[in-house]
């Protein structure tokens, strides 16, 4: 099974530093009541739940190379959610893949994402980033069944 540890703690920093640093406030995971009367646990979250964000780890291919369809869906789910957000004046997926950030971008550009959803891309510590790209590595092991 896939170890997300890593993926967890870039989550925490984005919260914690990048979005702090970019937006001046503070950000926690939070679980918001949606338009439809669901629920949905966000990543990062406002104090005032105006600005709400999903956070994605992923890179756009495969270890093997193919674009990522699951990957693609993730996201895809995640825009629905951010979309049922009743207050919220901001809407964000924030990237730390620039593969993924540029494929998103240019969905968006071809009308295929909505415009109320900004992308952006958090550049992260080098620390996080090699931590990532091992726990990516060991995960496309597991994968492909090689040890």
């Amino acid at each position: 099974m896939a170890e997300t540890k890593t993926q967890l703690e870039i989550e925490d920093w984005i919260r914690r530093e990048w979005l702090f640093g970019k937006f001046r406030q503070r950000f926690i995971k939070h679980n918001i009541r949606l338009t439809s009367g669901g629920r949905f646990e966000f990543d990062a979250v406002s104090a005032d739940e105006s600005i709400v964000t999903c956070i994605s780890t992923s890179g756009l291919t495969t270890s093997g190379g193919k674009p990522g369809s699951g990957k693609k869906h993730k996201i895809r789910s995640d825009l629905f959610f951010l979309l049922l957000t009743p207050n919220s004046k901001q809407r964000l997926m924030v990237f730390t893949e620039q593969d993924m950030h540029e494929f998103w971008l240019k969905e968006q550009e071809n009308g295929r994402v909505p415009r109320g959803v900004q992308f952006l891309i958090a550049d992260i510590p080098m620390e996080l980033r090699e931590k990532l790209s091992r726990a990516k590595a060991k995960s496309a092991e597991e994968v492909s069944g090689k040890r």
